[in-house]
Parts: structure tokens; sequence; C-alpha cells
């Protein structure tokens, strides 16, 4: 019961951050407000575009980099996310553990000798345990990382 009433609730709160995020008007110039000095995004004007980092906006102008637009001559300003992806240390530390795991359960399931100087299914365990975890960090930190996406801050109407 208290998990059906977790779910519930998450999902309300789920749907009301979508709502708000979807009214929020991207055509006034106030939604620069949301920027912060050091942000990095990419910024269309009449004359073309480029990426920067974001330096400050006042109502009459922006500032990118080392360039000053007009609000007026201002088409687009888009933010690139500074979240969302892993980097290769924690997909190397994730696939170290699993082909721990995966190791660890091979070495462990194969059947030893019942002699005093072979290896137990615990140590054989350990052995392939680590043999795996080595193959998945290379795995892991081998994995492509994230894309940085971008999402639009201001946008002229047309």
């Amino acid at each position: 019961m208290a998990n059906s009433k977790l779910s519930v609730f998450l999902m309300l709160g789920l749907l009301c951050a979508v709502g708000t995020a979807q009214g929020q008007d991207r055509s006034d110039w106030q939604s620069l407000a949301q920027l912060h000095a050091g942000d990095k995004v990419r910024i269309t004007v009449k004359s073309g575009s480029s990426e920067g980092v974001f330096q400050s906006w006042t109502p009459q102008q922006v500032t990118v980099g080392a360039v000053s637009a007009k609000k007026e001559d201002v088409l687009k300003i888009e933010l690139y996310s500074q979240h969302g992806g892993m980097g290769r240390g924690e997909k190397a530390l994730i696939g170290a553990v699993i082909g721990f795991g995966g190791g660890f359960a091979i070495g462990a399931g194969i059947e030893g000798c019942h002699s005093p100087g072979c290896v137990g299914r615990g140590e054989g365990g350990a052995v392939a345990g680590g043999v795996g975890a080595a193959i998945g960090a290379l795995i892991g930190a081998a994995l492509p990382a994230h894309r940085q996406t971008r999402h639009v801050v201001y946008l002229v109407k047309p």
C-alpha cells in the first residue's frame, strides 16, 4: 500500500515538473535570468552563431565570451547541459563491479579438485573475479562519453 502511494506521489510530482517546464516562455528576454556566469552557451545572432561562456546580460544586451550582442540582434540562446552522463572513472568502476561478480560466479562454480594443493571454490572465485573486474573496468572506461545536450533558454518568435 505504501509503495502505491509513493508511486502516485512521484508521478504527480513528475507531471507538475513537466507542466512547469513547458509553461516557460522562452521568447521572454527575462528567461536569461536562469543563466549563471560561467555557463557554456551557444548564441545565435543575425550574423551567425558561436559558442562561449556566458558572462552577463542586461535589458539591452547579452555578453558571451568577449562578444556583446544587442537584444534585437539575438535570435536564440541555448544552454549546454552540465549534468547527465557518467565520466570514464564511474563507468570503469561499474564495469569492474559487474566483471568481478560475473568472474566470481564462474570461478566459484567450477568444480575444484580435492587434493591438498588445489585451489578451493572461494579462491578460484576470487581469482576469476579479479580477472573479470579488470576486463570489466577496461570495457567500462572504453565506453564513449555522454553527449552534451542543449536546451533553448531564449528564442525569438517568428
